[in-house]
């Protein structure tokens, strides 16, 4: 409570507010880093001279450096010697800024291990008697965690900082005979209204009007082509009306094409129970015709949340005949209430509605689990009625109706135990059907060789050690970082949690068997002009950098055009707690290999980043729209970056320019699109191969090792190629060091060098690493050709050679029924029927035998193999097989056949994806 006064008192007024520098504990408390702050980034051109350096802070009449730290100073009051405050830097509206921020430390004193500690008017912190230096308590710089803000880094969107509201429409307060009702539920974020609206018996809703208490209209809202759910949101509302929607003077009316000047109608209210609520009904009469219950009226809706034992069901209804009704209405209202599964009731209950109450508020004590077990798949009927009296109320119970997107960044920094730092990352999109069915999308990356073991739904635990399992859903995981499924009996519990934020996605691997990647299911709000349901988003790891970040930080992003083609961000991450003021969302694109940043992003609000660009190039959505655009967040301890993520993104908005990009020549790899001469290391082998595109083809260069002559080789973490070991000498820094991809090669190895300026590798030129770090790369040396017209049988090919004759009769193998070609497979120009196996062909090393391709129903899938483990010391590799062998054994033990397939695929029919429409 101290704190929030403190801040109040800086933040009101700053006349009596200064700050004082100097004396031995405002030296220890600043920020030596004062100076070194964060790195200038390129903005756009425009704003360069106009913002030529960082901005600092002005607190009271002083000025203060970025990452600067202080003790303020009050007027009668003195300095404050518990409370620190820095100036921390934070990206608005594109530019870097200088904001105060201020915490209590006083929590974070040491408690002195002497008997009688003592306190001073000039430390925080009590302490011994005989201790005479400086107090070591004043911690390092860090900022108030807002309610909405965890501990373990996630931001809870959905918090305790929102307020929620609630509306009944129905026919009372117009003129109008409709048996419509209509539910609209409210989260007030900020100064931003998001709602929701479902309903019954209403035909071919227009718009939902908000107004006053004199019908003075304030927002319209048209509905559009939104049918059974309606989503939107009340932007930047003047804080008259948001005291008005506080104290209930706001209403809400739906217009039809019968009725324009509202069918329904309803007063915005607030309740506690809204904020709780997990479960919903709308009540309305069996039939339009059906009678009619004064006290009842002509609809409900009803507010249900799940007991933490799971056995009582906490609800309050509001009823149409109830809300609008005079207080007093002279005796207490009995009502039954019934849970049905059809016409068979299986559970009932009595409350009283006192004269002068409302809304029914009660608790369904000991609801069996017979029942409980239909309460969260939408089966189960909840029936109210008055004791004695005709007309009755019913709707079907359902789980919450709400715009926003269930999702979780997964990473290392929430995993089990330890933290992961392997730059690996995931992204979860959770959804709960009317049917209480949840569906779910697991997106995973980055985990290179790394087999996926384990997909679990877990509850939190108060032991952030223990482990509480709710659904295993490994089942649905295609083996390609893909995970697609339904948990289709959840109970009510837990379709509570998910939408409290209680539950965690957990993905184990092969080397991390218990957790390699967690994430904090939690609630993003709407957002229209973002398809969250349709796209899978962007996401950001460490991975996605050359070499490699090794991080446990991640994220995910969206993006999406509005019709005036301004961009509507919203980026997530996890794992950066640390960071948390000194992490910058930066937008870049891919020059000639390098990256580089043209803009930063609005700041970071916890651990989201949203805003829109209104001004983005039309070079840039080009860059966009090839692939060759990037997201990336860079923090003070990885000023280029720590996360990134591609952005392949196609804008409607560029209809009307000029400059027309042709995406057929774009490849696709590694779920990525890579436009023409783009480069890129693939997940199956990110050290020993690179990959680029050329005109719709891929070409993948692996580096080729030297034969070994040794018992022991020698393979260093990041390298491609073993090497002996050397007696007496030491192998560390030999080799040699390649600048156009910045990669190193041990002595003996060859590769294609790497030219920028010409676009990417050349394949007519091998290089060979000698001792001494002498690169010898002469031009490949091509065969001569017994033919007088030559050609290059692929684009990739560097040699000529004499082309293969036309066939004079057509094999009959070749000749293809109907139900062949539809069931069969086009690869890399080739066609395979349904069934066929064979090892893939990729320039510029031919075949690959570490690979085998199955075509299975018009789809070809190719998996890499993975090599059994050998026990013996002395291992050969023999030409043209995959894996190593003993050297005692025959040759015939090497067999595909007998190999096991990686779950990874890693050139899933690279023509069936180029043929999708491209959005």
């Amino acid at each position: 409570m101290k704190s929030t006064l403190f801040l109040c008192l800086f933040v009101v007024s700053f006349s009596g507010v200064y700050s004082r520098r100097g004396g031995p504990r405002a030296t220890a408390a600043t920020s030596n880093k004062a100076s070194a702050s964060f790195p200038t980034i390129p903005l756009k051109a425009e704003r360069d001279e106009q913002h030529s350096a960082l901005q600092g802070c002005t607190f009271g009449d002083e000025y203060f450096n970025l990452e600067e730290t202080w003790h303020p100073f009050f007027d009668n009051i003195g300095e404050m010697v518990c409370m620190l405050c820095e100036c921390i830097p934070v990206a608005v509206n594109g530019l870097i800024q200088g904001k105060v921020t201020c915490s209590d430390i006083k929590d974070t004193c040491v408690e002195p291990t002497c008997e009688n500690p003592i306190s001073s008017p000039d430390h925080c912190c009590k302490r011994c008697p005989e201790d005479n230096a400086p107090s070591s308590a004043i911690p390092s710089p860090t900022v108030v965690r807002g309610a909405g803000q965890s501990g373990d880094g996630v931001f809870r969107v959905i918090s305790g900082m929102d307020e929620s509201f609630a509306s009944l429409l129905t026919q009372r307060l117009v003129a109008s005979r409709s048996a419509g009702v209509a539910r609209m539920s409210f989260r007030l974020r900020s100064n931003d209204l998001y709602f929701t609206m479902t309903y019954s018996r209403i035909k071919k809703p227009v718009a939902i009007v908000f107004m006053d208490i004199v019908n003075e209209t304030l927002y319209r809202h048209e509905i559009g082509d939104q049918t059974d759910k309606v989503c939107g949101v009340w932007t930047n509302l003047p804080g008259e009306h948001l005291q008005r929607i506080r104290t209930s003077q706001i209403f809400v009316s739906i217009t039809t094409k019968r009725i324009s000047n509202g069918e329904v109608k309803g007063r915005i209210v607030h309740h506690r129970a809204f904020s709780a609520e997990s479960f919903s009904t709308l009540l309305v009469t069996p039939t339009k015709r059906s009678p009619l219950n004064p006290s009842l009226g002509n609809g409900g809706i009803v507010s249900m949340s799940v007991s933490s034992d799971g056995a009582n069901i906490n609800l309050i209804a509001l009823l149409d005949g109830l809300v609008e009704s005079r207080a007093d209405r002279g005796s207490n209202i009995n009502i039954t209430v019934e849970l049905r599964k059809k016409t068979q009731t299986l559970f009932s209950s009595t409350a009283t509605i006192d004269n002068g109450s409302r809304e029914l508020a009660t608790v369904l004590e000991r609801v069996p689990k017979s029942v409980r077990k239909w309460f969260s798949r939408g089966q189960l009927i909840f029936r109210v009625s008055i004791l004695g009296q005709t007309g009755v109320l019913a709707g079907l119970v359902t789980p919450l109706s709400t715009c926003n997107t269930l999702h979780a960044v997964l990473s290392g920094s929430q995993a089990l135990g330890r933290q992961k730092a392997m730059g690996a990352t995931g992204s979860a999109i959770i959804s709960i059907a009317r049917s209480g069915v949840v569906e779910y999308k697991i997106l995973l990356s980055g985990l290179r060789n790394r087999q996926v073991t384990a997909i679990t739904l877990e509850a939190e635990t108060k032991n952030a050690d223990r482990r509480k399992i709710i659904a295993d859903i490994i089942d649905g995981y295609d083996g390609n970082g893909l995970a697609i499924g339904t948990y289709t009996k959840p109970k009510p519990k837990e379709i509570q949690m998910l939408l409290r934020g209680e539950v965690f996605v957990n993905v184990a691997t092969s080397e991390y068997i218990i957790s390699e990647l967690r994430g904090r299911i939690t609630q993003l709000p709407y957002n229209q002009y973002v398809n969250r349901e349709a796209e899978l988003p962007i996401q950001l790891s460490g991975a996605s950098f050359s070499p490699p970040i090794a991080t446990s930080a991640a994220g995910h992003a969206w993006m999406g055009f509005d019709e005036d083609c301004r961009l509507h961000y919203e980026i997530a991450v996890s794992g950066l707690q640390n960071e948390e003021h000194h992490a910058y969302a930066q937008m870049g694109y891919y020059n000639a290999g390098s990256a580089q940043v043209s803009r930063i992003l609005d700041a970071f609000r916890g651990n989201l980043a949203f805003g829109i660009i209104d001004d983005i190039e039309e070079s840039f959505m080009e860059r966009m729209n090839e692939g060759q655009a990037f997201i990336q967040i860079s923090t003070k301890s990885h000023v280029s970056g720590e996360i990134r993520g591609q952005v392949v993104f196609s804008s409607t908005c560029q209809q009307t320019s000029e400059v027309s990009t042709n995406l057929e020549d774009a490849c696709y790899f590694d779920r990525l699109y890579w436009s023409s001469g783009a480069t890129w290391k693939p997940a199956y082998d990110p050290i020993c191969t690179t990959c680029r595109c050329e005109k719709g083809t891929i070409i993948c260069d692996p580096i080729i090792c030297p034969a070994l002559d040794c018992d022991n080789p020698i393979s260093e973490p990041g390298k491609c190629c073993a090497t002996c070991p050397e007696e007496g000498s030491s192998t560390e820094g030999q080799g040699c060091f390649s600048v156009g991809d910045g990669t190193f090669h041990s002595v003996g190895s060859t590769w294609h060098p790497y030219f920028p300026d010409v676009g990417g590798y050349v394949r007519c030129i091998l290089c060979t690493c000698e001792v001494g770090g002498i690169q010898n790369c002469p031009r490949v040396a091509c065969p001569q050709t017994n033919c007088e017209n030559p050609v290059r049988l692929n684009p990739g090919d560097c040699c000529l050679a004499c082309p293969e004759p036309e066939p004079t009769e057509r094999e009959p193998d070749m000749i293809l029924q109907a139900d062949e070609v539809e069931n069969g497979c086009t690869f890399n120009g080739d066609f395979f029927k349904h069934g066929r196996r064979w090892t893939p062909y990729i320039f510029t090393f031919g075949r690959m035998p570490c690979i085998t391709c199955h075509c299975n129903d018009g789809k070809a899938t190719c998996n890499t193999i993975v090599c059994q483990e050998l026990t013996c010391t002395k291992k050969i590799r023999r030409k043209g097989k995959c894996c190593e062998i003993c050297a005692d054994e025959p040759e015939e033990v090497e067999s595909s056949d007998s190999a096991v397939e990686d779950s990874r695929s890693i050139l899933s029919s690279i023509q069936e994806e180029r043929r999708k429409p491209k959005s």
